[in-house]
């Protein structure tokens, strides 16, 4: 049967089976999955709009345990989050949000697990309305991402940019106070947000690369893509984990230095837990609900973190890893000595320093990683006197560098590509960067009545481009076949801070 609606086209198969009895399957359109997930995310710390009537209907009289047939785990998750939340237990509306809260963790991770069990995506969907609103906001939306970026059903869905669907964690609290104005006036706003500091920081001047939104946000969703609680129990397993979490930390480290070397200054420096933390930073950021990110000023002292983190945890942690290293092993819960000198060594101890779920053995190494981003987000009141909120950290992957050094280097034959000669590279195009004004949405920033219209209010930041640019290669092939090739780019600056080759 096919149904032709005015938004999407519904697809239903029934056909009988001698096993699986009767299966109904409905493929519901991307266009409609794009609609409700945009809907459910539009404002998340207010009520789903009464205009979204099927969102709404489902928020009020959905009963996700009346017939759990239509979950894969015959409701075992969807009953344990209901059991929570008829008992109190969970984290309550307009409040913080932090993943590396346990408790806060667990929670987004029951709800995920309720969505990666739905069966079809109107169980998924009614199931997301319901608990929308009855979840915290911050575990409502870690969740419903992270089961989007995981599941089936979410193939195909694009998902919003958490800079306009959170906009309070990427945007100066400046800004927001101007966007609150605006909306009590009704007055349209565009609203110029700066970088933080001043020019007597030398930091400012790579303030445009560490605080822009995007690259933020794609920090944040690469977590999500590859989170370190994952387990193939939800379904599948995360090739190369490991290794991609040492890759997206060093391209990020490396490019950031990069554009210091091109603004003058040094490298950045190791961290050292015995040492004072040089620059300080202040994030001119708020929590939508829980106050303002602490600021942290210069030459602060790494302390202990009360009840939670120890600064000689982390320095033994650290120093188990180096000697790992240092020995071209890891040592396996089971005792099993396991080589890291190899090709997938760094997969093993991206996945160690991580302390993700694939760590051979997270009780001797510690989640090294995570513990630093508590205490590094915790150094504005580490005793808990004035119950601020974690801040911003800072995550450096001195130790992953340190095994490529141990690593053997390639062979000729490694890298060799016999028969294949690259003649010539060229490019066509300008290498020139430039600033240019990006315009992003507040109007989920600011709260409001379904009674009285939105009006557009947004910010405008600059953010670094490029003019367009392709780079050409003259190949030939001398085998006579056609072969299959890929080709890396590597780009490194030439000079160091003081323009010395």
């Amino acid at each position: 049967q096919k149904q032709v609606t005015s938004d999407h086209i519904d697809y239903t198969v029934n056909f009988y089976n001698k096993d699986l009895k009767n299966i109904n399957i409905s493929i519901i359109s991307v266009t409609k999955k794009q609609q409700d997930l945009l809907r459910l995310l539009y404002k998340v710390t207010e009520p789903i709009r009464k205009h979204y009537t099927d969102l709404k209907d489902a928020s009020v009289n959905f009963n996700p345990t009346s017939d759990l047939s239509h979950y894969t785990d015959n409701g075992m998750a969807v009953k344990r989050l209901t059991k929570e939340i008829e008992d109190h237990r969970i984290l309550e509306q307009k409040h913080y949000f932090s993943l590396f809260n346990p408790r806060h963790r667990e929670e987004a991770l029951m709800f995920f697990g309720v969505l990666m069990h739905c069966a079809d995506w109107n169980t998924a969907i009614s199931s997301a309305a319901y608990f929308r609103e009855r979840l915290n906001e911050g575990v409502f939306v870690y969740g419903l991402y992270t089961a989007v970026i995981h599941s089936k059903a979410g193939e195909g869905v694009v998902l919003p940019p958490l800079y306009e669907v959170t906009p309070h964690l990427f945007t100066n609290s400046e800004v927001i106070n101007e966007a609150y104005s605006a909306k009590m006036r009704q007055t349209p706003g565009k609203f110029r947000m700066t970088f933080t500091g001043t020019r007597r920081n030398p930091e400012q001047r790579v303030a445009y690369f560490g605080e822009d939104i995007g690259l933020n946000v794609h920090h944040v969703t690469w977590h999500m893509d590859y989170p370190f609680w994952w387990k193939d129990s939800y379904g599948y397993h995360l090739d190369r984990k490991g290794e991609l979490f040492f890759w997206a930390h060093h391209q990020l480290t490396v490019r950031f230095d990069a554009e210091r070397l091109s603004n003058h200054l040094n490298l950045v420096d190791e961290l050292y837990w015995d040492r004072p933390i040089v620059e300080g930073f202040a994030p001119h950021t708020t929590y939508k609900y829980g106050g303002e990110f602490p600021s942290r000023p210069d030459n602060v002292r790494f302390e202990d973190v009360d009840g939670i983190v120890r600064v000689r945890d982390l320095v033994i942690m650290e120093s188990r890893i180096r000697d790992a290293i240092a020995h071209g092993y890891v040592t396996g819960h089971d005792g099993e000595i396991i080589d890291i000198r190899d090709e997938h060594g760094i997969e093993i101890l991206g996945d160690v320093i991580e302390s993700s779920k694939y760590s051979p053995n997270p009780e001797y190494y510690g989640p090294l990683h995570n513990l630093a981003h508590i205490i590094l987000g915790r150094q504005g009141d580490p005793h808990g006197k004035f119950n601020m909120p974690p801040g911003t950290s800072q995550i450096h992957g001195q130790h992953l560098q340190r095994t490529q050094r141990h690593t053997p280097s390639y062979t000729k034959e490694d890298i060799e590509f016999a028969g294949v000669v690259i003649n010539s590279v060229g490019i066509d195009g300008k290498l020139e960067t430039f600033f240019e004004d990006f315009e992003f949405d507040l109007t989920m920033g600011v709260d409001d009545t379904e009674e009285i219209e939105d009006v557009p209010i947004s910010a405008i930041v600059s953010r670094l481009n490029h003019e367009p640019f392709s780079i050409t290669a003259d190949i030939t092939n001398n085998n006579g076949d056609n072969l299959f090739a890929i080709i890396r780019e590597f780009l490194c600056p030439r000079n160091d801070a003081n323009v010395h080759s």
